[in-house]
């Protein structure tokens, strides 16, 4: 284990798709019942999010491969990762986060911080270049 104490596959698995906590949230609830169908409706009912909130992190991770949709006019949704690799990763994800809760969050916040920085950096240092200074 290495940074934030998390297994480097777990680190791999997290850097590659998860960028936020509600997206870890319902990816681990549909892991818990997998033989469940889950709506977007159901979904933030569950965790108490927003409808629309859902249904984004749903369509994600069902473009990512790690869930499956029917597709449909109110589209259903069930765990089902394309890839073993993706399957062991989220069931190690799901132990760590059981039991390093702190650690799995603050690494998913470290991720997006150094983009949002790099990104404001890259306008400073372009203003700079330009010689608008205000």
């Amino acid at each position: 284990m290495s940074d934030a104490g998390l297994p480097p596959r777990v680190q791999r698995f997290i850097t590659t798709h998860i960028d936020s906590l509600e997206k870890l949230e319902v990816l681990l609830l549909l892991r818990a019942q997998p033989g469940r169908e889950w709506t977007a409706s159901s979904v933030s009912l569950e965790l108490r999010i927003t409808e629309p909130s859902a249904a984004a992190r749903l369509a994600d991770l069902t473009a990512r491969s790690l869930l499956v949709s029917d597709g449909g006019r109110v589209p259903v949704y069930r765990f089902s990762p394309t890839s073993s690799e993706d399957v062991q990763a989220v069931t190690e994800l799901a132990a760590v986060y059981g039991a390093r809760r702190v650690s799995v969050i603050s690494f998913i916040f470290s991720r997006p911080l150094d983009k949002v920085r790099g990104f404001a950096e890259a306008f400073v240092l372009k203003k700079d270049k330009d010689g608008d200074h205000g």
